[in-house]
């Protein structure tokens, strides 16, 4: 993997903001995660008030588990949505559109061709990921060429001006991989993340079944690239490249489900200061999504009862992100709307009438 650095975000431009914030007209600390967000991009940004940020979509497509007995579909179902998302009629183009981000999507090993298909970008490492039940999901030079997809997508778009990303998936099976990461880097017992869905095995039989599996890699978040080459899949190593060129190239990401979520550990395993760049967005009602939120210690800002992925919940995300600036430019301050502040109550201290 290419080597990078993090930096901290900036102390500085983060009191700066937060004395703004607690000066807006409006009882002081009332706007909750709105304020965190409005002070935490100007850390990252490296700026005093933030306004005007360049917004993007970025989807990662890969199939799982492309010779395993259940892959019935043979890649068609992903190969239908990508085709969807490239024509820009979709869910998440819509609300993408909105917020002025263009929607990128990006092939990094699913089983089907796209090379004709309309809006993709080809970056096809392989096939898909195999059947880590066989053996690993993928080669190291597998891996190294996914995670360096992620790098360049990061650096690509940093290049382009895009300052905020909504981050997302398309893929059969993928969950099986998000499952078994999220298993590995948490050591929450398997039986706790496991759905039945449409497997005829008992839950504790496949949760028997999967942790032997583990065990037998010895897997766990003391090295998250033997967890992913191992048990993840070629769309979740690109975005954990991306998490790690983002956060390097000063990048807000903002992730949602269970699969984004599993390369963000990998990534936070790989290094923690990645988190100071990730924003949540949407709670999803799946074991996995809710024991990664658990672990992290962040409960998603927005519940939709969302059942589609393809980044449309952290579109929704990215939208919260886009009001924390317009509460922190569009409303005054009390000097600037010449309102007096209170003498008195919890903002006596901050609030001065700047």
């Amino acid at each position: 993997m290419r080597e990078f650095t993090i930096k901290p975000l900036n102390e500085a431009c983060m009191d700066a903001c937060q004395l703004r914030v607690d000066n807006l007209t409006k009882p002081i600390y009332s706007l909750a995660q709105l304020e965190k967000i409005a002070v935490r991009l100007a850390g990252i940004y490296n700026v005093e008030q933030p306004n005007h940020i360049k917004n993007g979509v970025l989807i990662f497509a890969g199939d799982t588990a492309v010779d395993g007995i259940q892959n019935h579909t043979k890649g068609q179902e992903s190969l239908a949505a990508v085709t969807r998302l490239g024509s820009g009629h979709s869910a998440t183009g819509a609300a993408a559109k909105k917020l002025e981000a263009d929607v990128i999507v990006v092939d990094v090993g699913l089983e089907q061709d796209t090379a004709n298909v309309k809006g993709i970008i080809n970056k096809k490492v392989a096939d898909g990921a195999r059947f880590f039940g066989k053996g690993l999901a993928m080669t190291a030079e597998e891996m190294e060429a996914a995670l360096e997809v992620g790098f360049q997508m990061a650096d690509e778009l940093a290049g382009k001006g895009v300052q905020a990303v909504a981050i997302g998936n398309v893929g059969e099976r993928t969950l099986l991989s998000g499952l078994a990461v999220t298993a590995a880097i948490t050591g929450y017992p398997m039986a706790e993340l496991l759905t039945n869905n449409e497997c005829t095995l008992s839950i504790q039989e496949k949760a028997d079944r999967l942790s032997a599996t583990l065990q037998r890699y010895g897997l766990s978040a003391s090295e998250p690239l033997k967890v992913l080459q191992t048990v993840g899949s070629l769309d979740i190593a690109a975005m954990v490249g991306f998490y790690l060129g983002a956060a390097h190239n000063r990048m807000a990401v903002v992730f949602d489900n269970a699969v984004t979520g599993a390369a963000l550990l990998v990534a936070r395993a790989i290094n923690p200061a990645v988190m100071d760049f990730v924003f949540q967005s949407a709670a999803y009602n799946e074991p996995v999504h809710k024991a990664q939120m658990k672990f992290l210690g962040i409960s998603p800002f927005l519940y939709y009862d969302l059942e589609m992925d393809e980044a449309l919940g952290s579109v929704m995300g990215l939208s919260v992100v886009d009001a924390s600036l317009h509460m922190l430019n569009d409303m005054k301050t009390f000097g600037e709307a010449t309102v007096t502040v209170a003498e008195d109550g919890p903002g006596n201290k901050r609030q001065d009438g700047r």
